[in-house]
């Protein structure tokens, strides 16, 4: 069995296995803080708003988003594990932020294994390459002729090593032969104003990030690394139809816990987490944000959901290390 799959299956057994305490009968009875570990207004940072916004009314109690950028995640993930296990601190993680580093990078400072447990999943996103409107490229084809013209001169925006946009991106450098000159950034937000400004010329952009500039002229949306077009975006075609094969791949953001957390208070979170994801206005206010929900939690054995994907993320990693 695949590391990946080894991994995931174990994260799900840590859930149904923890031992068990007992729930505090009246949590929460203060403030609870969602840490975000990217910078704020990228995708992880809007789906911990629209989460809390959830949390707060369900729970009675005020849920804060703390944005703690740095490290591709790993200053918030940090932080979220010294905290207390008592339910009052809980990780908005993501597959680029808490899996797939741990693929990629032997120094990793986590062990997803024995670090931390998925509660419940939130939604999904994928990436989006767009161009500065000063860039002459209107297409995918265009934009790859242009990049192969100018072998790593295109200053090109990505969130996190080992997330996402920086996959997706290196999939399509290797299935098109092109280079370029990545710029990292803390949060897709900050790649989004560099873009957007004409400080670098191209970024793969979060759905959720790209939603919020369909009608933007200061940029061109070029096409989606998904199988399907998206709802948002009906006009903008996919990487396959754009001749580009083996891009398509979505991230999940999930709810996570440190493994000291009690089994009553994790259930409790995650049946928390579920009902909001399950809710038709909460899924219809992420959908309109550029993800889509969601709507798991330990119960649903998310070890073997499409929400993990396993095999096919590993090959997708595969491609680039």
């Amino acid at each position: 069995m695949c590391r990946f799959a080894t991994l995931v299956v174990a994260l799900a057994a840590a859930i149904l296995a923890a031992p068990t305490a007992s729930a505090q009968d009246n949590y929460p009875s203060r403030p609870i803080t969602l840490i975000a570990p990217f910078a704020a207004g990228g995708s992880v940072d809007l789906v911990s708003r629209i989460l809390a916004a959830g949390l707060t009314a369900r729970l009675g109690q005020p849920v804060i988003v703390d944005n703690k950028p740095g490290g591709n995640g790993i200053i918030g993930i940090r932080e979220a594990l010294r905290a207390k296990p008592d339910g009052y601190t809980l990780l908005l993680g993501s597959v680029g932020a808490n899996i797939t580093p741990s693929l990629m990078q032997p120094n990793f400072p986590f062990d997803p294994l024995r670090d931390y447990v998925p509660l419940a999943m939130v939604a999904e996103w994928t990436a989006i390459l767009v161009v500065k409107k000063d860039l002459p490229p209107s297409t995918l084809q265009e934009f790859i002729a242009y990049a192969r013209a100018r072998p790593g001169k295109i200053n090109f925006g990505a969130t996190g090593y080992g997330g996402l946009a920086h996959l997706v991106g290196e999939v399509l450098m290797q299935q098109t032969g092109i280079s370029v000159q990545y710029v990292q950034y803390k949060g897709g937000s900050q790649g989004t104003a560099d873009v957007l400004g004409g400080t670098i010329d191209a970024q793969m952009m979060s759905s959720a990030v790209a939603a919020g500039q369909v009608d933007n002229t200061r940029l061109k949306i070029l096409a989606v690394a998904n199988k399907h077009r998206l709802s948002i975006l009906p006009n903008v075609p996919t990487m396959e139809e754009g001749g580009v094969s083996g891009a398509n791949q979505t991230a999940w953001q999930g709810v996570f816990s440190a493994p000291r957390m009690p089994q009553p208070l994790r259930e409790r979170i995650a049946r928390e987490v579920f009902a909001i994801t399950s809710d038709p206005a909460y899924q219809q206010k992420l959908r309109q944000s550029g993800f889509e929900p969601l709507p798991l939690n330990s119960g649903a054995n998310i070890g073997n959901t499409r929400c993990f994907e396993k095999n096919r993320t590993i090959s997708f990693v595969k491609l680039v290390v």
